[in-house]
């Protein structure tokens, strides 16, 4: 019988995304360098003798999480250049034989539960310096099981040496039956009974990952879309597309309208430190969540089950309805099959006058300037759980 808990990952709706590695210290092209450019792997281990990041204090990041209403973050323990963040035993080319000198896995959960964040970990089975990996199972079957066995090995090591992880982001997978992922992923739930692993192994697992989007509607089963803070996952100088508040708030309540989490990245610098420009975005974020935050975690999706044509969440008998699109004194809401009993600015409890007629409200007495300027969200109680109204116009006809 299948006892994992889901639902800190469901009432959560927000993490951070941390993309660090020695590809943080070339700062270009996102986290991925070694392939754009196509840098010789023996060039590029290069990086290993000079990582040093006298500045990085994960602490801070944890901190800055907290600080911008996230609930738990996932930190590329190993991405695809096959470095490791900790004292891998599978691998010398890890944070702790190298220059580094620090098992920063074990920094990296430690913060995390110093400020209560649940704990996630990237692990990619991708590795672009290992001859297995690059010459595939068939080409040379000794050197891919050999791969394969420092995954299993580096996944065992992760869920044994740092006490409770709660999530498990996999990227750059072979075929499941190509490198055994069934067959340690029951090592893992051994290891981690509680753990959530994302289907992006390739497998039905708990967790359906969207990468860059959001899906149209609720997929029916947990989800998270993983997003970049501007346009690069890793480090990257040259990138100046910063996401705006206003945006990562729309994409925010837009996935917990859809039923999922927003997991969102940045690149710390090669040093450790995080951009001014990120986290000034987030900053604001987090206040706006401050305020609005009994809009998202622990909220139910579409209540109205899309028949309002509006973003919305819920809570036993209150509706919580985002404005992300202010028109003023007078707003107009439909597909609404309760009784309306108050309706109140979220951030600020200030009561709003309306009429209900039939399915539709006719809100008022809003102010003539949104009360909050990123995004108003109205809370509205009902006499009893929210019930939606079809909408006539819509999928109607018989053709």
């Amino acid at each position: 019988m299948e006892t994992r808990d889901r639902t800190w990952f469901r009432q959560a709706r927000y993490g951070m995304f941390i993309h660090y590695g020695l590809f943080s210290y070339q700062g270009k092209e996102a986290s991925w360098p070694i392939c754009f450019e196509r840098i010789p792997f023996e060039e590029y281990k290069g990086l290993a003798d000079v990582f040093d990041p006298e500045k990085l204090d994960i602490d801070k990041w944890a901190k800055l999480a907290c600080e911008s209403g996230m609930k738990y973050m996932c930190l590329t323990a190993r991405h695809h250049d096959g470095f490791a963040l900790w004292d891998s035993k599978a691998s010398d080319f890890n944070s702790v034989k190298t220059k580094c000198g620090r098992d920063l896995v074990k920094e990296y959960v430690e913060a995390c539960r110093r400020h209560g964040l649940r704990v996630g970990l990237y692990y990619s089975v991708a590795d672009w310096g290992d001859e297995g990996f690059l010459s595939g199972p068939r080409k040379d079957p000794s050197k891919w099981r050999r791969f394969v066995s420092v995954a299993h090995q580096q996944l065992t090591e992760l869920m044994s040496n740092y006490g409770k992880i709660d999530y498990l982001f996999y990227d750059g997978c072979p075929p499941p039956d190509k490198w055994g992922c069934a067959e340690i992923n029951a090592r893992i739930r051994n290891l981690q009974p509680d753990i959530l692993i994302s289907d992006r192994c390739l497998m039905d697992e708990d967790v359906k990952s969207f990468e860059q989007r959001i899906p149209g509607e609720d997929p029916g089963k947990l989800w998270e879309t993983c997003m970049t803070i501007n346009k690069s996952w890793g480090y990257n100088y040259g990138d100046l597309y910063w996401k705006s508040p206003r945006e990562i708030i729309y994409t925010l309540i837009t996935c917990a309208h859809n039923g999922g989490n927003l997991l969102l990245n940045v690149g710390p610098r090669g040093e450790g430190t995080i951009q001014e420009e990120a986290v000034e975005v987030l900053r604001v974020v987090g206040e706006w969540v401050e305020k609005n935050g009994d809009s998202l975690y622990g909220t139910e999706p579409h209540p109205f089950n899309y028949a309002d044509q509006r973003l919305s969440t819920s809570r036993g008998n209150t509706a919580y309805i985002p404005l992300p699109f202010y028109h003023g004194p007078e707003t107009t809401v439909a597909g609404i099959g309760n009784k309306v009993k108050s309706v109140r600015v979220l951030s600020t409890g200030q009561g709003v006058a309306y009429r209900q007629e039939g399915n539709r409200v006719f809100m008022t007495g809003l102010p003539e300037r949104p009360p909050d300027p990123l995004c108003t969200v109205l809370a509205m109680e009902l006499d009893g759980k929210p019930e939606g109204v079809p909408n006539p116009l819509l999928g109607q006809a018989k053709y």
